[in-house]
């Protein structure tokens, strides 16, 4: 085991932390910045006195469309996604992980969104290993995209390197040409934006072989485990 991916593993223990304590605590009514004092108290609870630090997307409700952004004051209501991108440094090492939370019973229009982002993600999964060029993922999923109705709803790249920054090039986006290292840890995090209603994004970390990736945030992505 490389020490990236041993520093990634260990990372990752707090970004779970993180998603079992919302998970847990998080209710209708709640603020944005009330599920960042959530995440920040599991954070610490894992690392302790070890230096380690947090960034990340707590976008929610029709915030979500727009992709990204710091919390606010914003209240969770009744029909809500949530979307928490997170990265930790514990240590010298990144994790960059996401997940959608939903408040109630999703929508049949958000359900299907959601199955398409894991859909996207599982195709990361079955092509990317090393020596692909990173733009190709892209369009693959691109034409995924495009097959279901969404195409040009997932304006930013499919993933890209994290270790020793929360984000790293080479990217899985259009123009980048890299041929993938093998060793590298990289992201996949498909996601579906529209704006004014509703934003998800799915995001794990995976070790690139010569042969394929091994996923090494084993945590739930099923939509049904993020209904609040």
């Amino acid at each position: 085991m490389t020490l990236v991916e041993a520093g990634v593993r260990r990372a990752l223990e707090a970004n779970r932390a993180a998603y079992d304590a919302l998970r847990a605590k998080l209710r209708v009514g709640m603020a944005e910045k009330d599920a960042f004092e959530i995440v920040r108290e599991a954070v610490d609870a894992v690392c302790g006195t070890e230096a380690h630090e947090f960034i990340g997307d707590f976008v929610g409700g029709a915030r979500s469309g727009a992709i990204e952004g710091p919390p606010t004051d914003y209240v969770f209501q009744a029909g809500d996604a949530f979307i928490l991108d997170l990265s930790v440094r514990r240590g010298e090492t990144w994790s960059d992980t996401c997940r959608t939370f939903f408040f109630g019973e999703p929508s049949a229009r958000q359900r299907e969104a959601y199955e398409t982002v894991l859909a996207c993600q599982k195709l990361g999964e079955k092509i990317v290993r090393a020596g692909l060029c990173c733009e190709d993922l892209k369009r693959d999923v691109e034409t995924l995209l495009v097959s279901r109705g969404y195409g040009g709803k997932m304006p930013h790249h499919v993933g890209h390197i994290v270790g020793p920054k929360p984000y790293m090039k080479p990217a899985f986006e259009l123009g980048d040409m890299t041929c993938l290292e093998e060793g590298v840890v990289c992201t996949l995090e498909p996601g579906l934006y529209f704006e004014g209603d509703f934003g998800i994004r799915v995001e794990n970390d995976y070790l690139v072989g010569a042969n394929g990736i091994v996923n090494l945030f084993d945590y739930p992505r099923e939509m049904e485990y993020f209904v609040i």
